[in-house]
């Protein structure tokens, strides 16, 4: 059961939206493919406005004009007619293979499907102009796609070439999509909320109470989520005022996110071993398993995010995958290993624990279990809620809800391992008035 919960964990992890529109586009057309994605399923509101300038040519040096038997519609599609009439089934696959390779009416009827918009950038009856601009308002809220057509007999094998500028734009000169406007919102309240939490953490340690080194551990967990946070607030703010989409801001992102679940995953992982719960430092195979596991966790995740060869870029997911696996696996029998000897009482100690001792251990355990639990299934409860519940217009709620997984989290390990105040001292013997350690040390 935790493998399949860690496998849609994952899934859930890497999927993405498009949050802007502002795009240039140079490639080549083989004219059997009949049907070409332009842009993926975009929301605009009422009122949104799209830019389109767009050249055709032939294939080849010098330039020239495409054939004159050929007909190429730019299509505007909204997303309840993108899905009824199945167009994703007409899309070029990978192995360069088309869905329509004979002129049966169901493939010639794709050119004259209905659509919110249709120009006819090449072909008779119209002039032949290799270059247009074109500019149209949308008049109802929901998501768009833009196709282009190529209309024309499958036994032609010939190629044009196309020149595109898109841009969309919603009221307001606001680049982001519809679904996604909330999201610059809420990293502002996150980014507050963390550097809150963190800042307050910091001046009750330096007033008077003391802390475990795992209480700086989870510092710094939360501090590298902070600039997690903080890299996709940057991301999104530039998107909304500019609408473009720059690379590094967006491997920020992506950087940003691997090690704060990197972060997130060694912190759990050092409380599942019992550090500073039940011992005080860890083995040499113990330390050297841990930094291994993280240096390929984060070296796998990071090489993913900046490939760009699909061969290469599906081997280094696979391999991410296994990593967070092998982790996962570590997480969960090292705490329910724990946990086990500390109801058995068999845990080999410096000093024996008292019964009241060996119950406030095995609640701090059980706390971590229950978040590792939380961490594992809320993904998948999180997609029946985005499938079922959440409209595409609500797509922010599912982030929303996730950062606020990690928040609860962070609490509750936080509120396990308080701080405390340390007993008075004896004034002549600076030594403790009292035995009692305080909960947090426990």
């Amino acid at each position: 059961m935790s493998k399949f919960l860690l496998f849609v964990s994952l899934i859930l992890f890497f999927v993405q939206e498009a949050s802007c529109y502002d795009e240039k586009h140079n490639f080549t057309v083989p004219i059997r493919s009949r049907i070409n994605k332009i842009t993926p399923l975009f929301g605009l509101d009422e009122g949104g406005k799209v830019d389109i300038d767009v050249e055709v040519l032939s294939v080849g040096w010098p330039r020239s004009n495409p054939p004159p038997w050929l007909n190429v519609y730019l299509v505007f599609f909204n997303l309840q007619q993108w899905y009824e009439y199945d167009l994703r089934a007409y899309i070029p696959t990978n192995d360069y293979t088309f869905a329509c390779q004979n002129d049966d009416a169901q493939c010639v009827s794709i050119c004259s499907l209905p659509s919110v918009k249709r120009y006819q950038i090449w072909g008779s009856p119209h002039d032949r102009q290799r270059k247009r601009s074109l500019a149209f308002e949308i008049e109802e809220r929901t998501e768009y796609t833009l196709a282009l057509l190529t209309c024309a007999a499958t036994s032609h094998d010939d190629t044009i070439s196309v020149e595109m500028s898109v841009r969309m734009i919603n009221p307001g000169h606001q680049h982001l999509s519809v679904e996604q406007i909330p999201l610059e919102g809420m990293y502002w309240t996150l980014v507050v909320a963390y550097g809150l939490l963190l800042g307050g953490s910091v001046w009750v340690l330096r007033n008077g109470f003391s802390g475990l080194l795992l209480h700086k551990l989870l510092l710094a967990a939360m501090g590298v989520k902070l600039l997690e946070l903080i890299c996709n607030l940057g991301y999104y703010r530039h998107l909304s005022l500019s609408g473009n989409d720059v690379t590094y801001l967006f491997q920020a992102t992506k950087f940003g996110a691997i090690c704060a679940d990197a972060g997130f995953l060694g912190l759990l992982l050092l409380m599942s071993l019992g550090y500073t719960i039940t011992r005080e430092s860890l083995t040499r195979r113990e330390r050297q398993l841990l930094w291994g596991f993280f240096v390929l966790y984060g070296l796998f995740g990071l090489l993913h995010s900046v490939c760009t060869a699909p061969v290469y870029c599906q081997g280094f997911l696979l391999a991410f995958y296994v990593v967070k696996f092998l982790i996962t696996f570590c997480i969960i029998v090292a705490m329910n290993a724990n946990i086990e000897r500390l109801r058995a009482g068999n845990l080999d100690l410096h000093r024996p624990f008292s019964p009241t001792q060996l119950y406030l251990k095995l609640l701090i355990f059980h706390n971590i279990r229950w978040a590792f639990f939380a961490v594992l299934v809320f993904p998948i409860l999180l997609m029946f809620v985005e499938v079922a519940v959440l409209s595409w217009e609500q797509a922010w709620v599912g982030p929303l809800l996730q950062e606020m997984l990690y928040l609860c989290v962070f609490l509750l390990i936080g509120y396990t391992f308080r701080y405390h105040r340390p007993p008075p001292a004896d004034p002549e013997t600076e030594e403790p008035l009292t035995g009692n350690a305080g909960e947090g040390e426990e």
